[in-house]
């Protein structure tokens, strides 16, 4: 888990719940936002990890808020706590929006703490993710965990996949015989969007999106990747 997006207008619990954050990690990016408006604004931005918000916002509900984002691909299942004093809003939040938690104010550093740690373990098994993709090289079946790959490049017929390895380095898997077309369509229950004519990405390693240069910035590397005009509403919907 790394970018967290805290959505809160009382500035006194925007720092308690950043310091108990900090005190569990330092490594976390805290993102606070007093209302709705701004919070959609980080959220497309920066890949989100974990956002914790309040339901009653200055501009509106944070019920319908939590309703925008999950209408957003990536955030489909992104874990969400909601801080509340309404404790009605309980079952709404659990059936209709698939809160994780749910946090009743005042409530403790005990209470936010067990919350997170359950994200983080919730967090540990989905990256556990085995999904595959088999590709044929001159009488070989390669395969590749989707989980590995962070970007996919196109040379014509020829691509190159910019992987992970277990150092948590970046290493490069060149393969012939398939278009960026098929290789998408291999791609398609996975977190891959076209992002250019020549470049696949994995939405879950995108640390930014930047509209004015019109370019993403893959998490934890030096690495940035052109976003085609053609693809350009797509991606700041899925990035």
């Amino acid at each position: 888990m790394n970018h967290i997006l805290i959505i809160e207008d009382d500035e006194q619990i925007q720092q308690f719940l950043r310091f108990i954050l900090l005190e569990m990690n330092r490594n976390f990016h805290i993102h606070i936002s007093p209302s709705a408006e701004q919070a959609l604004d980080i959220a497309n931005r920066y890949n989100i990890s974990l956002f914790i918000i309040d339901i009653q916002l200055t501009d509106y509900k944070g019920t319908d808020l939590a309703n925008k984002l999950r209408n957003l691909q990536k955030y489909r299942y992104t874990p969400m706590i909601f801080a509340t004093a309404i404790a009605t809003e309980e079952l709404r939040a659990y059936r209709e929006i698939k809160c994780y938690d749910y946090l009743v104010k005042p409530f403790t550093k005990e209470e936010v703490k067990t919350a997170i740690f359950g994200v983080l373990d919730y967090l540990e098994n989905v990256h556990g993710d085995s999904r595959t993709i088999r590709l044929e090289q001159k009488g070989f079946i390669f395969e590749y965990r989707l989980q590995d790959i962070l970007y996919i490049e196109s040379f014509g017929k020829k691509m190159v996949f910019h992987m992970k390895n277990s150092e948590g380095g970046l290493v490069q898997e060149h393969i012939a015989g398939y278009s960026l077309k098929s290789i998408f369509e291999l791609l398609k229950d996975g977190p891959f969007q076209q992002c250019h004519k020549s470049y696949i990405i994995n939405t879950d390693s995108i640390e930014r999106i930047s509209k004015v240069e019109n370019k993403l910035y893959l998490r934890g590397f030096s690495i940035d990747l052109p976003i085609g005009n053609k693809f350009r509403d797509t991606v700041m919907g899925a990035g």
